[in-house]
């Protein structure tokens, strides 16, 4: 008997090993892409910015003609502010979140020492309500396409790897933003715990608050703009 549940013993701790070599050995393979990715994204983002720089390049000269050209490029410059295309300043706030330096103790929740996604999607919620006009984290625009979510010890924003502290610009009006941020259980209420672990919640204003422009793709695979004249109401749903 006891022979056998040696061998059992042997038997799991081979197949362990083995499962952790594997694990191991894919991880250069695993590092080798991410980098691939990452390497493709730099380049189409940088394609992007030359196709925006190009616009941005011919809206000038439209502007410069006559005959309505110049109308029509600064509806094009609105469109393209509103969308977030844009780098834009004004005066505004500077909010910085740092996760605590020090390490938890037996008896403390270790969620409370580091900034989460939900914690900066709480905030960018609040600035937007409080009436910023413009909004970035880390110089990453946030736009209605935006996702913000964790991804192991860092977090995604725009397809970009954000780790803290991270800086949070918002153009607006400073005061009303702060007083939104600082309403009983609003954002610095929600962020109590990670004060008292030793995280950081700073705020200071500024008159030249900078938003750079929205780097990623705007492209739609599915959508399409409906006629201005259509009816929009319940879509019926089909069933297979």
């Amino acid at each position: 008997m006891a022979s056998i549940l040696m061998g059992i013993l042997v038997s799991l701790q081979f197949r362990n090993q083995t499962s952790a070599n594997k694990s191991t050995s894919k991880q250069p393979e695993l590092i080798a892409m991410i980098k691939n990715l990452e390497e493709e994204r730099d380049k189409i983002t940088q394609e992007l910015q030359a196709t925006r720089a190009r616009l941005s390049e011919i809206e000038g000269k439209l502007a410069k003609e006559g005959n309505g050209f110049a109308e029509l490029a600064k509806q094009m410059a609105e469109a393209r502010m509103q969308a977030g295309l844009l780098a834009m300043k004004g005066p505004g706030i500077t909010i910085t979140l740092s996760d605590s330096k020090r390490r938890p103790g037996p008896d403390e929740d270790a969620y409370f020492f580091i900034i989460h996604d939900a914690d900066l999607q709480t905030l960018t919620n609040e600035l937007f309500a409080a009436g910023a006009e413009a909004v970035s984290i880390n110089d990453q625009r946030i736009i209605t396409r935006s996702s913000i979510r964790c991804v192991g010890p860092s977090v995604l924003v725009n397809t970009v790897q954000l780790a803290s502290p991270f800086v949070v610009k918002a153009i607006g009006p400073a005061k009303e933003i702060e007083g939104g941020l600082r309403m009983p259980n609003g954002f610095f209420d929600s962020m109590a715990m990670l004060i008292r672990s030793g995280g950081e919640v700073k705020i200071i204003s500024g008159e030249e608050i900078i938003t750079p422009a929205f780097g990623g793709s705007m492209s739609f695979r599915l959508a399409q703009p409906v006629p201005e004249n259509t009816k929009t109401g319940a879509v019926s749903a089909t069933h297979s």
